[in-house]
């Protein structure tokens, strides 16, 4: 009787084959981690600031309705498969969907972060027009009548 051995040189691209698929999403995963963590901050600053001047508020609005435009399609798609049980061959359709998406820079995602780093930088500008211009030290003059 003839046992089946693995060959070894098979190994070493199963193991990369695993660990890529096992990274899978990471990029979609961490847009949305990071939208989640500026929409909370733009809430916080925008109380802030419409208390002050509505009128600061434009510019991350502004932003915050491209952000939304550009990762639509995204949203979409997660919204959907939370609210239907995925079939077999869904899943499978995400996952290498997930694995391209990995593996290969996609136009609609790259657009998403481009457009998410821009919300971000101008949650920053807002938050920086928030707290004003940085205090200046006073310089102590030496006292020369000694």
């Amino acid at each position: 009787m003839m046992i089946l051995r693995p060959f070894p040189f098979l190994v070493p691209p199963a193991a990369a084959l695993c660990l890529v698929l096992a990274g899978c999403g990471t990029v979609i995963q961490g847009l949305l981690k990071r939208d989640s963590t500026l929409v909370a901050k733009a809430d916080e600053l925008a109380a802030a600031a419409e208390a002050i001047d509505p009128e600061m508020t434009t510019e991350m609005y502004d932003a915050e309705d491209a952000k939304r435009r550009a990762c639509e399609t995204i949203y979409k798609s997660i919204s959907e498969q939370m609210t239907r049980q995925p079939s077999f061959s869904d899943e499978l359709e995400s996952d290498v969907g997930l694995f391209v998406a990995y593996m290969v820079p996609i136009e609609e995602i790259e657009r998403c972060a481009r457009a998410q780093a821009d919300y971000a930088k101008a949650l920053e500008r807002l938050q920086d027009r928030l707290q004003g211009p940085p205090a200046a030290t006073p310089v102590v003059a030496p006292n020369r009548s000694k």
